[in-house]
């Protein structure tokens, strides 16, 4: 390559090298959306309003950044979306009412975050709304101190804080005399600053929720509003996923008629008051009470009694004082007394809301066969099959040991009520084996299976029948199936067998001289096929009933009754009861043994006493009380087989009452009575009070009382009010500062009458903050450096007995701390013409070092002067 073509191409190169830098400088806005969004154009009928950009962050921002929302707010918190276009023009509709505009960053366009204005109330003409701007512009002129800004969408960042507080405060002053030429509305609820003249222009409070630290420890705001009320409220009606109070078809006779209940709940933030409410077809519950935030109440709604035959569908709706309604839907469908009337009575199917109709005269009422086909759908039934033949069964059989299964399916236009067919010689059941009955409902195309089978006890015979299976509103409309099944004589064989119940028994618990106990009753059951004839059984220990029967045919039984005889002596006594027949031949044949035993032991003394109760408990006194508790009684029982004679009992701190009686036969009872004695100093005073007798055996009771000393009033000491979290190694202008004030006695969880707590009221560092209930913690940050000093007071309360009253007596405790500023890079900016109203130019973000590609750019330029002048020497 020539040597004039080589240094050609290295100057191109570094020439577009040097160019990169420039694509950067026209590099579209990003990040996060802060500033002030305004609306342009005055709140008039017949303006067309849009979005004025100017005060919006990052600069350089426009329409097709954007996706936009107008809508008229027409409540405390009521929207209605109106338009989607960048422009709107105010309408009719908007008169006095307030237009919220939206902005969303569309998809990638590396914007974050949305942005809302609004405009003042919407005036009937141009001029009404510049006198409305005049009259805003007028008040913020005059106010003298800004409020602290106390949302994160105008929260400065820690780089260029100083200055953008400068430019704040100048678009403020700007703003309240340019609105009413360009007719542009701030945005509500972020309220201008005006810093001028006060030593808080530097500084920025903001609450607890609005604070955010990033992972370097700088506070950054969320940009979140205050919290708005909110007014709302859902019905949600149980067991019914599409909200529908469903009551079905019914007859006119409404009283069994079970409610359903629906369940509103408040899903706002606020109280609701319900208003009372009377449907014309239902009764419902009215809500009496206010509903709290958050809290639900279930009310109940019935048809109303007396409503004519027709179909109802009504929206039942709540409303409350604050103007919210919740809403749900109830129906119903009344049928006539008999079916020849079902038809004239419905109500045509396509008026839900419709009123029960009044009854017209004779003369004008219409006939059965003028309205009976318009008002039902057409009907149709099909089966699987038509004959269902069963297996032969044996006579005498227990259970049918074979089901078919038939199945009927709705082939018509709309639901069919099923009429179940009535057999004797056939049960029709559910696929689940249930009993079918009338009534089910079958929904347009669906199919229900039934399952069919022999009755049980069909003797003898072939039996056939037909099954009919019709609709309830219309028995023309109906399926048929054939049943048939042969009974069989069974082949018997001769069985003799009888079966005792029970087949033994055991008298284990007798004592000696025992009183005759109950006798034992034993069954017998002839479970062979045979006629028997049986005798009258025996024992030797015990005393046999008659048989109730002697002759019992196969399946038949017969009852008697046996006993131990009186007297026996101690001892084990074991019998077998024979059952048995005579037979033909005149022999003794045993068909069953019934195993019966006894047993008698001696009679021991028994010496047992019992007291009720065995505790008591007389409860508190104070120290000094003036009557002793009342007395109690307390019951002995003899609860063994002797006779017992009784001891006084005694007792320390107790006063013991006499014995009602100190004999005590087996089972009998006797009473005394205890308190506590007069005059027992502060203590716990418990004692067994003992009930003895000669025998040597014991009863004891068990008795509490205590003695309270008089309570001395906790009194909390001032001194012991603190304020803690505050460092004392200071903090910077980017730094989140959060502190707790504790008051002294607030860990007083069981107050008496006159203790004496402290309770943090407010804190003030620039300016005053108060608390309404615990946490009292607090959190702030502060943009300008400086010593400050944090002032909590603490309101003095003492206790009344059942809450805490304010003394009006206060405490006051201060901490100080220091805030430095941090370190920032701040942009010196060009000076304008005009530094109140000039623009910015447009940031990209980027922050590269641009030197070493100016210095390129220099040698590239050298290097075509050197080429230039190279070949002119040459020529």
């Amino acid at each position: 390559m020539e040597r004039k073509r080589f240094l050609a191409v290295v100057m191109t190169v570094m020439m577009v090298i040097s160019m990169i830098p420039s694509m950067v400088f026209a590099a579209a806005p990003s990040g996060e959306l802060g500033g002030k969004l305004k609306i342009k154009g005055l709140a008039a009928v017949g303006v067309v309003v849009s979005a004025d950009y100017a005060k919006v962050t990052p600069e350089e921002v426009t329409d097709e950044d954007f996706t936009f929302s107008w809508s008229r707010q027409t409540g405390e918190k009521e929207l209605t979306q109106v338009g989607t276009e960048k422009t709107y023009t105010i309408t009719q509709d908007d008169l006095g009412c307030r237009l919220v505009l939206d902005l969303t960053p569309v998809d990638g366009s590396g914007l974050t975050g949305t942005l809302t204005a609004k405009t003042l109330e919407v005036a009937a003409t141009e001029e009404e709304a510049k006198a409305e701007d005049t009259q805003q512009a007028e008040t913020a002129d005059g106010t003298e101190n800004a409020q602290l800004e106390e949302t994160a969408d105008n929260a400065e960042g820690s780089q260029d804080s100083e200055n953008q507080d400068t430019d704040r405060t100048e678009d403020v002053q700007q703003d309240a005399g340019n609105e009413q030429e360009d007719g542009s509305q701030n945005t509500e609820g972020q309220p201008e600053e005006t810093t001028e003249g006060t030593d808080d222009s530097q500084m920025k409070i903001y609450t607890e929720d609005q604070l955010q630290v990033d992972e370097n420890g700088n506070v950054q705001t969320d940009g979140s509003e205050k919290d708005q009320k909110t007014y709302e409220a859902t019905a949600t009606v149980e067991d019914s996923e599409d909200q529908i109070c469903d009551f079905g078809t019914v007859k006119s006779d409404l009283e069994d008629v079970e409610a359903q209940y629906v369940q509103i709940t408040n899903t706002g933030n606020e109280s609701l008051n319900f208003q009372e409410i009377s449907p014309e077809h239902f009764m419902v519950q009215d809500i009496t009470e206010p509903l709290s935030a958050g809290e639900s109440v279930s009310v109940w709604i019935q048809p109303r009694e007396g409503l004519e035959p027709g179909e109802y569908d009504d929206m039942i709706t709540y409303r409350t004082e604050e103007g919210i309604e919740v809403s749900f839907e109830a129906k119903i469908a009344v049928e006539g007394e008999d079916d020849s009337s079902d038809d004239e009575d419905l109500k045509p199917s396509d008026e839900p809301s419709a009123e029960p109709t009044e009854t017209p005269d004779d003369s004008e009422a219409p006939s059965a066969g003028d309205n009976a086909d318009a008002s039902l759908e057409a009907q149709s039934l099909d089966v699987n099959t038509g004959s269902l033949n069963f297996s032969d069964i044996e006579e005498n059989y227990t259970q049918a040991n074979e089901t078919l299964s038939v199945t009927v399916t709705n082939t018509g236009d709309g639901t069919v009520t099923l009429k179940i067919p009535k057999s004797d010689y056939f049960e029709v059941m559910n696929e689940d084996g249930s009993e079918a009955v009338s009534g089910i409902q079958i929904a347009k195309g669906d199919s229900l299976m039934f399952m069919v089978q022999p009755k049980t006890g069909l003797t003898k015979g072939d039996y056939s029948d037909t099954l009919i299976f019709e609709s309830e509103e219309d028995s023309e409309v109906a399926v048929q199936v054939t049943a048939e099944v042969s009974v069989k004589e069974a082949e018997q064989e001769q069985i003799t067998a009888v079966k005792a119940d029970p087949e033994s028994f055991s008298y284990d618990d007798l004592k000696e001289g025992y009183d005759t106990p109950e006798a034992t009753s034993i069954t017998l059951t002839n479970t062979g096929t045979t006629t028997v004839s049986l005798m009258q059984p025996y024992a030797e220990y015990f005393d046999i009933g008659e048989l109730s029967a002697s002759v019992l045919e196969p399946g038949d039984s017969a009852a008697f009754t046996a006993v131990p005889v009186t007297g026996l002596k101690v001892g084990n006594y074991l019998d077998s009861i024979q059952i048995a027949q005579t037979s033909s031949e005149g022999q003794e044949d045993v068909l069953t043994t019934i195993k019966a035993s006894a047993t008698v032991s001696e009679v021991k003394k028994i010496y047992k006493l019992s007291v009720t109760p065995e505790e008591l408990n007389f409860g508190k006194a104070k120290e000094g009380y003036s009557e002793a508790p009342e007395a109690q009684k307390v019951t002995v029982t003899n609860e063994g087989n002797t006779n017992v004679t009784l001891n006084a009992p005694s007792g320390k701190n107790f006063k013991i009452g006499k014995l009602s009686a100190t004999e005590l036969a087996p089972g009998e009872s006797c009473t005394f009575k205890i308190r506590p004695k007069a005059g027992l100093k502060a203590g716990s005073y418990t004692e067994s009070v003992v009930i003895d007798n000669e025998q040597q055996i014991s009863a004891e009771v068990k008795v509490q009382f205590t003695v309270k000393a008089a309570r001395k009033a906790k009194i909390a000491d001032p001194a012991d009010n603190k304020i803690t979290g505050i460092s004392s190694d200071g903090y910077t202008t980017q730094s989140k500062i959060t502190f707790t004030a504790v008051g002294a006695g607030m860990d007083n969880e069981s107050p008496g009458k006159g203790d004496v707590r402290y309770v943090p009221y407010n804190w003030k560092v620039i300016n005053t903050n108060s608390w309404s209930s615990a946490p009292y913690t607090a959190a702030f940050g502060i943009t300008k450096a400086g010593t400050y000093t944090l002032t909590v007071t603490f309101d003095r309360q003492k206790y009344n007995g059942s809450e805490w009253e304010n003394t009006g007596e206060q405490d006051t405790k201060q901490v100080n701390f220091s805030i430095t500023q941090a370190q920032t890079v701040t942009a010196t900016p060009t000076p304008q013409p005009n530094g109140a109203t000039a623009k910015s130019a447009v940031k990209t973000g980027d922050t590269t070092n641009i030197t070493p590609f100016v210095i390129i750019l220099a040698i590239a330029a050298g290097c075509i002067v050197g080429v230039v002048v190279y070949k002119r020497r040459k020529k």
